[in-house]
């Protein structure tokens, strides 16, 4: 199955538009104040994650997690940016920063379904490394990442149309 998926499967297909940059931080504060300074950003959409009260759907390396972010979004074009600054409990982002210090995490991208991807990601070596249910503006929608940092620069993230 993992073979016939392969062939039908066309990773230029998926991956071909981004429609976010995602970065880690340290202080969310801090380098929201630098973009601003430097590059004249701003405003910025702030959110915690999840929203106080609301009980998500949230998984860290298959099993029910319990991380807390805030997290920004600013427009480049029809490009989103988002910083993620992590706060509390295990996740892939502490585990970034732990080793990589802050910066470039992931590239994301809209899919029409995860099946197909989640066999052609697992069939390469990949596989879900964190996943939650979306916020705001795409409540209802599922994300993911694959952890492809080792061989591209970066991580995968993937979320349903």
């Amino acid at each position: 199955m993992a073979q016939e998926q392969q062939k039908t499967f066309n990773p230029k297909d998926i991956f071909n538009q981004p429609i976010q940059i995602g970065m880690l931080v340290r202080d969310l504060e801090e380098y929201l104040e630098r973009l601003d300074k430097v590059l004249g950003m701003g405003p910025f959409r702030i959110v915690d994650y999840p929203p106080a009260g609301e009980e998500m759907f949230r998984e860290y390396r298959g099993k029910q997690g319990n991380f807390k972010a805030k997290f920004c979004f600013y427009h480049l074009g029809n490009i989103e940016l988002e910083l993620i600054q992590p706060l509390e409990g295990e996740s892939v982002w502490e585990e970034f920063l732990e080793k990589h210090g802050p910066g470039l995490h992931h590239l994301k991208f809209l899919v029409p379904e995860f099946e197909g991807i989640k066999q052609y990601m697992s069939a390469n070596g990949y596989d879900i490394s964190q996943q939650g249910d979306a916020v705001g503006i795409n409540k209802g929608r599922i994300w993911a990442y694959y952890n492809t940092y080792e061989d591209i620069g970066f991580d995968v993230e993937i979320m349903n149309q």
